[in-house]
């Protein structure tokens, strides 16, 4: 994540009222002393907000623009899965990441397949938001997380 990713996360993370300012540049700080954590892991680790209050920052972010995401190393929530109806996670290589409320975070190898998401809003009950992934990533996670049982031929 570059500094402008860090410093908008932060700004959204004000604007829920979680950070002050200060707070904000006391986190960039740290980061900039040469540690290796995201902004969220510094925040979480100093009790300055809680895991959900990241998510909703993250997941709001996402309406701006495309982030892309490493699935080996971000969580898969389970209730995300649950929402993306197997065959079509399968078809459109795509997967669910992220459950906040009524938005569901999903993990797209090709952008060009957002439109059939927006379109099926209604049916997945939810607001969709993209984030980009690697196609072999998202496979792997749909193997893991969708029973082989009930694989779609």
């Amino acid at each position: 994540m570059d500094f402008m990713s860090r410093l908008r996360i932060g700004k959204v993370l004000e604007q829920m009222g979680k950070l002050s300012g200060h707070d904000i540049d006391e986190i960039l700080h740290e980061q900039s002393s040469g540690g290796r954590k995201s902004f969220g892991e510094i925040a979480l680790t100093w009790g300055l907000c809680q895991p959900e209050h990241i998510w909703q920052a993250w997941a709001h972010q996402l309406s701006d623009g495309f982030e892309r995401i490493d699935l080996a190393t971000t969580g898969i929530d389970a209730q995300a899965v649950c929402r993306l109806p197997q065959e079509l996670a399968v078809r459109l290589c795509a997967i669910g990441v992220r459950l906040l409320d009524d938005v569901l975070v999903i993990a797209v190898s090709d952008p060009a397949h957002i439109a059939v998401f927006e379109a099926l809003q209604e049916v997945l009950n939810t607001k969709p938001r993209f984030v980009l992934a690697e196609a072999a990533q998202i496979r792997t996670m749909i193997a893991r997380y969708y029973p082989a049982e009930m694989a779609v031929a």
